[in-house]
């Protein structure tokens, strides 16, 4: 057997994700848990191995002897479930993480390994690692309990050995035999696995699944894309923070955008852009409360801010995340710098107004009632919008360059005025700064040659066009069309879609971006071209990996690259399918409109969501 110091760097396709609407940890096919951060997304993790192979902290638990594996998660939930299969026999590890309750002392995250067949011998090795710290703690191992300054606590019945500075147990599981594997954070009692440690882990672990399957029982599609589409939205509930109502962008710091290149980035915050296309898509799933705390999250920020908003947060909505290199990590497969914290905090994205405006618009024509604050903060947004969207700013996909006018800020400041006027009515500086971005973008915002550029004056092209008309902004459309051709002659490969392939401040570049690619089906769709609109749909649904998830981005070998599980990808899923859902249902008319428009027309598959007011 290969031994955990000598493993090799897995590939990012061959991870899952254990959430618990707090903190996270990825899990390898072979039973390593390589990254966990358990109290909150954003923190230090606990476990890193994903980022350094030798630095890194990591918790195995695996057959000590050749193993093949099968993964699933259980139906409905975000449970996962490996099977091994030796030359001993079957066994399964069943990896977890449980949220936080007030007044309960369990532990946040379990292994539970248990024996199908035969005897199967088991190493669980245990090695953790206090945030980014350069030297592993020393581990405190009595009476079941593991212990280490700035450490979890795990408990198990399993005896642990000290053994070349980690926690090592070697044991053979039967056929009916079990056992199990709790992680405790920092000041909670290590009382909550119970007598013999099995009963309580499989109580937490029903008591989990009957809370995730629950919350996917309100998906209002069933179609044939049902159970896939439901795992992306579990995705972008278990990347939700619960205190706040923020959702993360992906799981993970600095997985690379090129292997052994800087275009390492920490996206565990809040991007306020991201967050509002989450909560679209799953209100348009079926699910409508998620958006309910993250109003409030984002109206506090935007009175903190004085009506503009940051493009992101920590998810508590801490603003200072200094960007700071990890320089002892060498990175996934030596793609350095490995970060903490994110620069792109400092940058003036503008589109962000729009999406918030949307998605208010979204809330109250599913039958929502606005609430003072959430009106005022969305006035504020507007008010903003009218008056600085015609100044320059970072543009949606952070570049390290100057500021320019992006045609796709403008579209999106657009969004905010006309959202505004239709949900407050009609205010003579909304209404004309509203035309005059129709003017300019229809204008002198269309090329020479007859399609949208990335910004005026630019030659090359921008993937986040696409969104222009599915927005509802009043596009020309031979100009439109113009454009997608453009971006499939010059953005494209095969099904897959760059962000754009101008210089953007770095050295370097980067892999496909799978939002980009479902961004195309809408646009197709929109256009009418729906045989290219589904071929392609079905090409990139075929990119998931074993348990349904997504990368940020996308290799031209169709490997896996990027922060992950990323939640654009999700989202872009979910939505590109309800859009040919509604193409099949009632043609081209039926996707065209605003976010919420679509939200409101049902399919055979596919119910329209409705917020019902509290008695």
């Amino acid at each position: 057997m290969t031994t955990p110091d000598a493993r090799d760097y897995q590939r990012i396709e061959d991870y899952a994700l254990l959430g618990n609407c707090h903190g996270s940890a990825l899990v390898a096919r072979d039973g390593s848990i390589d990254w966990a951060c358990l109290e909150r997304f954003d923190a230090e993790p606990v476990f890193s191995r994903l980022l350094d192979r030798t630095r890194g902290g990591f918790f195995v638990v695996q057959p000590d002897e050749p193993f093949e594996t099968q993964r699933m998660y259980l139906a409905r939930t975000n449970i996962l479930e490996t099977t091994f299969t030796t030359a001993s026999g079957v066994l399964t590890l069943h990896d977890f993480m449980v949220a936080p309750e007030p007044g309960e002392a369990h532990p946040s995250l379990i292994r539970l390994v248990a024996g199908g067949s035969g005897a199967v011998p088991v190493r669980a090795d245990y090695r953790p690692l206090a945030g980014f710290a350069e030297t592993f703690a020393d581990l405190a191992i009595a009476d079941g309990l593991i212990t280490g300054e700035g450490l979890p606590s795990l408990v198990s019945e399993t005896g642990f050995a000290a053994e070349d500075g980690r926690a090592v147990a070697r044991f053979t599981v039967k056929g009916g035999e079990a056992r199990s594997f709790a992680l405790y954070t920092s000041g909670t009692r290590h009382d909550g696995v119970g007598a013999g440690g099995v009963p309580a882990a499989r109580e937490l672990m029903e008591r989990a699944r009957r809370a995730w399957a629950g919350w996917a029982a309100g998906a209002l599609y069933d179609g044939p894309f049902a159970d896939e589409l439901t795992r992306s939205a579990l995705t972008l509930k278990a990347l939700t923070y619960a205190p706040s109502g923020a959702i993360v962008a992906a799981a993970t710091t600095s997985l690379p955008e090129e292997i052994g290149g800087i275009r390492n980035w920490d996206y565990r915050f809040c991007w306020i852009r991201d967050a509002c296309l989450s909560f679209y898509v799953l209100k348009k799933f079926g699910m409508v409360a998620e958006a309910e705390a993250f109003f409030g999250f984002v109206s506090t920020l935007s009175e903190r801010e004085g009506g503009g908003l940051r493009p992101l947060y920590a998810v508590a909505g801490e603003a200072d995340l200094t960007e700071r290199e990890i320089g002892h990590f060498e990175g996934w497969r030596g793609s350095r710098p490995v970060n903490h914290g994110n620069l792109a905090s400092e940058q003036h994205q503008s589109d962000a107004y729009g999406q918030v405006l949307d998605l208010l618009y979204l809330y109250e024509r599913l039958g929502g009632t606005i609430s003072d604050a959430a009106r005022d903060q969305a006035i504020r947004l507007a008010d903003f919008s009218a008056a600085h969207w015609h100044e320059k700013d970072a543009g949606l996909w952070e570049p390290r360059k100057p500021e320019e006018h992006y045609l796709h800020a403008a579209i999106m400041n657009w969004v905010a005025l006309d959202r505004a006027i239709r949900l407050f009515g009609e205010r003579p500086d909304w209404c004309a700064e509203r035309d005059r971005i129709v003017e300019r973008v229809n204008g002198e915002g269309i090329h020479a040659e007859g399609y949208y550029p990335q910004f005026i004056g630019s030659d090359d092209v921008d993937a986040a066009l696409l969104i222009a008309p599915m927005v509802g902004f009043p596009v020309d459309e031979a100009a439109f069309a113009r454009t997608v051709d453009t971006i499939i002659a010059r953005l494209g490969h095969g099904p897959l879609v760059y962000r754009y392939r101008n210089d953007d401040g770095l050295p370097g570049h980067e892999g496909t971006f799978l939002i980009c690619a479902f961004w195309l089906v809408d646009a197709l769709a929109w256009l009418g071209r729906e045989e290219e609109a589904q071929t392609r749909f079905a090409a990139l649904r075929a990119l998931q990996n074993d348990v349904g998830l997504y990368a940020e981005e996308v290799a031209e070998d169709q490997s896996f690259l990027g922060n992950f599980p990323q939640a654009f990808s999700h989202l872009a899923f979910i939505h590109s399918a309800l859009v040919l859902d509604l193409y099949a249902h009632g043609g081209r008319a039926a996707v065209h409109g605003t976010y919420a428009d679509r939200s409101l027309r049902e399919t055979a598959a596919r119910t329209a969501p409705v917020i019902r007011p509290v008695s």
